[in-house]
């Protein structure tokens, strides 16, 4: 550990919405509003790490995605004369699909890379965050973490492990509803969300997921928010099989489009649905009138207005000691 390392450090980590439609695994927003914050310090010790977590009863201790970046992270860089204090505060739903986990483990490989002083580059992070990921759902995948840490608009090339993240010139809204689904908020909801989808799909299928995801890239690089919209509602690999998860989908999904969204469709593995708007007024009524729809159902749930976050994982405050 360097001399003039820094001994306590806070930074914080925005939610996202990962696969967009037809991007699965490959495709992430960023999202303003709703982040996780996270704490650590470090004493002279023999390599213990201690994490306690605040809100939505997220356990703490191993169980906790931090801890597995922080294990992680002192095997690789074999940190053993230091012990570390987690403190998580969540500010993202748990097994919502808004990258909880993700934002968790963004924040924590970001704060244990300036608590030692390390300047570690972006593949570093990505790997780091990933193991978070892997605990969380049982195998690792960088959309969510890679939106938290970058910010912005993220694709992942899962051929070269890399992350491609930019801010597109088009604004757009964002309506989100999270059902409290209660079966769903227990155990490894991802896991259980990724064991649905099918593992092969015919050429044809492949075709037009291809045609959607290609659709969805030129939109937003031509500015066109109601060919974005279009595209984001057209998955023919995912959404199927998900959909089972959420009472009530297409009946959503359908009102959200005569409400005026321009898109629609399940953010990350769900249960939380998103729509895409022009303005914040229409993403306001859209999420109100669909969040009415299913408490008349019988379902408790809550609605969100967001937008594209620029800015990925941030430093709070770093302080030294000695």
């Amino acid at each position: 550990m360097r001399d003039d390392a820094a001994k306590h450090v806070i930074v914080k980590a925005p939610g996202s919405i990962a696969n967009l439609g037809p991007g699965f695994d490959i495709l992430a927003i960023a999202i303003s509003g709703l982040y996780d914050v996270v704490e650590i310090s470090s004493t002279t010790g023999n390599g213990s790490i201690h994490v306690a977590s605040e809100g939505f009863n997220v356990p703490s201790g191993a169980q906790n995605v931090a801890y597995a970046v922080a294990k992680g992270f002192m095997e690789k860089y074999r940190i053993r004369d230091v012990d570390l204090y987690i403190r998580v505060i969540k500010g993202i739903p748990p097994a919502s699909g808004l990258g909880s986990s993700g934002a968790t483990s963004a924040a924590t490989a970001f704060a244990l890379s300036k608590l030692f002083g390390l300047n570690l580059s972006d593949g570093e992070l990505l790997y780091l965050s990933g193991l978070g990921e892997a605990y969380a759902t049982g195998s690792p995948h960088y959309d969510n973490v890679a939106a938290s840490l970058f910010g912005g608009f993220i694709i992942v090339d899962i051929n070269k492990n890399r992350v491609y993240s930019f801010r597109p010139h088009m604004k757009f809204n964002i309506a989100i509803v999270v059902p409290k689904l209660h079966e769903l908020t227990s155990g490894k909801k991802t896991g259980y969300a990724r064991s649905l989808l099918p593992k092969q799909i015919d050429l044809d299928m492949h075709t037009r997921q291809s045609s959607s995801l290609a659709k969805l890239i030129y939109a937003l690089f031509s500015s066109d928010v109601e060919l974005f919209g279009e595209a984001v509602s057209t998955d023919f690999v995912v959404e199927p099989y998900r959909a089972k998860m959420i009472p009530y989908y297409y009946e959503l999904k359908k009102l959200a489009f005569e409400y005026g969204a321009l898109g629609f469709n399940i953010s990350g593995a769900g249960p939380s649905v998103f729509s895409i708007h022009r303005t914040s007024e229409e993403a306001r009524y859209v999420g109100k009138k669909l969040m009415e729809f299913l408490i008349n159902k019988g379902v408790d749930c809550e609605y969100i207005v967001s937008h594209l976050s620029e800015s990925g994982v941030e430093v709070i405050e770093v302080k030294t000691y000695g």
